[in-house]
């Protein structure tokens, strides 16, 4: 068993009835999921942050890697904090925002926080290459990550991810958005959207696009002015943190009390 990179394991903190299930990004780890989940237990809420499938190892784990299973093991990670929780908010960054947005369209959520999410605009947008990785991984098995501007050096400094994109994994990096985009007329909970103007990852024309195409009645947006892509670690995360627990309180309270 290949072992983990240190600091990319999942977490898990019991609090109270309120739960929150933290989903990390393509390539990333649990650990960029931290800072928020600090801020939701400082709240008193019950938090899980699980570890997708080939993420936290090593990149060439990632060939094996597909969209099912990172759909699987989100849906565990909901099954266990739901048999935990009276209440239930899915949570997730970037490519874990899709899968956020997928849960909460197939089975019953308190919320959903979609962040810095890819959707059918990005999808559409990548690269001509990216419609064909599992060829091109033949000749170029990994593609470099472009190096982009931090508004809190420190935090960047600590960061645990993979420095490459494995070029196979594309593939189903590019089926969980479909999925999720197909999905979002279905979702029918109240869903927070958060995003950067300054997202050099995924451009910021994906949030409207989500916006527009959710089914949910209640429907808030939160832009972010100087923040990168992975936001939960940027230099406005605390307001960030502040609307993410403003919007659990809300929709907590709005819940019918249970029998």
């Amino acid at each position: 068993m290949t072992p983990l990179m240190p600091g990319a394991e999942p977490f898990f903190f019991r609090g109270n009835s309120i739960g929150a299930l933290l989903i990390h990004g393509f390539t990333g780890t649990p650990k960029e999921m931290r800072p928020l989940a600090e801020a939701l237990v400082a709240d008193g809420q019950t938090v899980l942050g699980i570890r997708l499938p080939q993420h936290g190892t090593t990149p060439s784990d990632m060939f094996h890697s597909q969209a099912s299973d990172w759909c699987q093991a989100s849906l565990d990670g909901y099954a266990l904090l739901r048999n935990q929780c009276d209440s239930v908010f899915v949570m997730g960054l970037s490519m874990g925002g899709a899968l956020a947005l997928w849960l909460a369209a197939h089975y019953p959520v308190a919320g959903v926080v979609a962040l810095s999410t890819p959707s059918q605009p990005f999808h559409d947008q990548m690269d001509w290459r990216a419609r064909f990785a599992d060829w091109v991984s033949l000749i170029v098995p990994f593609v470099p990550k472009k190096p982009h501007p931090a508004t809190d050096l420190a935090m960047r400094a600590q960061r645990v991810a993979y420095p490459t994109y494995p070029t196979r994994a594309i593939t189903q990096f590019r089926a969980v958005i479909r999925l999720a985009a197909e999905a979002l007329p279905q979702v029918s909970a109240p869903a927070l959207l958060a995003h950067s103007r300054a997202d050099e990852t995924i451009p910021p024309n994906n949030l409207p696009y989500v916006y527009d195409h959710l089914g949910s009645a209640d429907k808030e947006l939160l832009w972010l002015e100087r923040s990168g892509h992975v936001i939960t670690e940027e230099a406005e995360r605390d307001l960030l943190f502040e609307r993410v627990l403003a919007f659990t309180h809300t929709h907590v309270a709005a819940l019918p009390m249970a029998v």
